[in-house]
């Protein structure tokens, strides 16, 4: 679903401000401590344990620089 969702709204270089518009607020958490916006996705694909997590990179200029998306 988020592969989707990237797909029809890239967010590599737009501001933060569209991202939060997009997405909402960020998941409050310290397991990403170098990712400056992080979003839950729900459980993973596998036997549900662990979680895919959307990581989103900003630039000097508040700017979407990358992102990834992660498994813990």
């Amino acid at each position: 679903m988020v592969g989707d969702l990237l797909r029809k709204h890239p967010v590599e270089g737009q501001g933060e401000d569209a991202i939060l518009n997009l997405l909402g607020t960020p998941t409050t958490t310290d397991k990403w401590p170098k990712s400056e916006m992080v979003y839950v996705l729900g459980p993973d694909s596998g036997i549900g344990i662990d979680h895919e997590w959307l990581l989103i990179e900003l630039n000097a200029n508040r700017v979407v620089e990358s992102h990834s998306i992660v498994e813990d």
